[in-house]
C-alpha cells in the first residue's frame, strides 16, 4: 500500500540533530511524516513496512542489503572517538573474557562492532546479555555494560574516566580506520514504486544537513534545550561525528563489513546499492 506521504524514521538521540534541526525549526520543509525511535526499533519498522525511509544501523543494512537501498548523502560515523557508544567497565575490554556484559537492546551496530573487536583482536566472544537497564546493573554490582546514544553519554559522566571505553576509539586503535554507525535507507520495494517521494525525502535531508553544518551553533543550542550538558560538550561531540556519506565513509563501511565477514559475523559482504540505481530502473 502506497501512503499519501512517506513515513520516515529518525533517531531519538541528540546525535542526529545536525541532520534534523533545520526541519525542526522549519528552515527546511520535509515532505513526509516522522517517527522517532531507537535504532533497533527503526530497523525493524523499516524492514516490516511500517516505515518507508529511515536511518538504520549500518550492521543491519549489511544483513538486509537485498531488501534496502541507501540514500547517498547522509550517514552517522566517526573517524575515531564516537563518544556515544561505550563499554563501561572497571576492566579493560580485552580482559572481559568469560565475564557477563549487560548490553542495550537499542543497538545493532554497536553490539556487532564490540563483538567484532573482541573476537578479532582480543581472541574471545563477549558474553553479552540483553538488559533493560545495563547501566543500573553496572552501578549495582560492577557488571560491565555496553551502551549507546544519550544513555552512554550520561553514564560516561557518572563513572571514573578509566571505566569508559569508547568503542569507536577501540576500532580506530586496532584498524586505523573510521566507522559508519548509521545509514539512511529506503525499502527497495517502496523505492521502486515511489521514486519521486524517496528523492524528495533524500533532497530535504541533504538540504537540512547542509543547513545544520553551516549553523552548528543553532544545532548545539537545540541539543542543549533537549539534554543540557557541559558548555563545550556538544561542540566536541558534533566535531567528532561525521555526517557526510562521502567516499571515505563508504570505504570505512565496506572495511567494517569485510572485517565482520572475515570474523564470521556477516554471511557476505554486500555491495552498497543506492536509491539512484533503483530509480533509474523504476
Amino acid at each position: 500500500m502506497l501512503h499519501d506521504v512517506p513515513r520516515c524514521g529518525r533517531i531519538s538521540y541528540t546525535n542526529d540533530l545536525p541532520v534534523y534541526t533545520a526541519i525542526d525549526d522549519d528552515a527546511v520543509q520535509f515532505p513526509g511524516i516522522m517517527v522517532a525511535d531507537v535504532p533497533a526499533s527503526l530497523n525493524q519498522a523499516l524492514l516490516e513496512g511500517r516505515l518507508d525511509v529511515s536511518p538504520i544501523s549500518s550492521a543491519f543494512y549489511a544483513e538486509h542489503a537485498d531488501e534496502l537501498v541507501l540514500l547517498p548523502d547522509i550517514c552517522i560515523g566517526a573517524y575515531d572517538k564516537v563518544l556515544s557508544i561505550c563499554c563501561i567497565s572497571t576492566l579493560e575490554p580485552k580482559a572481559l573474557a568469560g565475564r557477563k556484559i549487560a548490553v542495550t537492546r537499542e543497538s545493532v551496530t554497536g553490539r556487532t562492532l564490540f563483538q567484532l573487536i573482541c573476537r578479532r583482536y582480543y581472541g574471545f566472544d563477549p558474553l553479552m546479555v540483553e538488559s533493560d537497564d545495563p547501566f543500573a546493573q553496572h552501578l549495582a554490582d560492577a557488571t560491565p555494560c555496553l551502551l549507546i546514544g544519550d544513555k552512554a553519554i550520561d553514564a560516561a559522566e557518572q563513572v571514573p574516566f578509566g571505566s569508559v571505553h569508547d568503542i569507536g576509539e577501540l576500532w580506530h586503535r586496532h584498524t586505523g580506520s573510521g566507522m559508519v554507525y548509521a545509514v539512511w535507507a529506503a525499502r527497495r520495494d517502496y523505492a521502486r514504486v515511489a521514486p519521486a517521494e524517496v528523492s524528495a525525502v533524500s533532497g530535504a535531508l541533504r538540504d537540512s544537513l547542509d543547513w545544520g553544518l553551516e549553523n552548528i551553533h543553532q544545532v548545539i543550542s537545540h541539543a542543549q534545550s533537549m539534554r543540557p550538558r557541559a558548555d563545550d560538550f556538544y561542540e566536541q561531540y558534533y566535531r567528532a561525528l561525521r555526517f557526510r556519506f562521502d567516499d571515505q565513509a563508504r570505504t570505512d563501511l565496506i572495511g567494517f563489513m569485510r572485517a565482520a565477514h572475515e570474523t564470521d559475523l556477516l554471511e557476505r559482504i554486500p555491495d552498497l546499492q543506492f536509491f539512484s540505481e533503483v530509480a533509474q530502473h523504476a
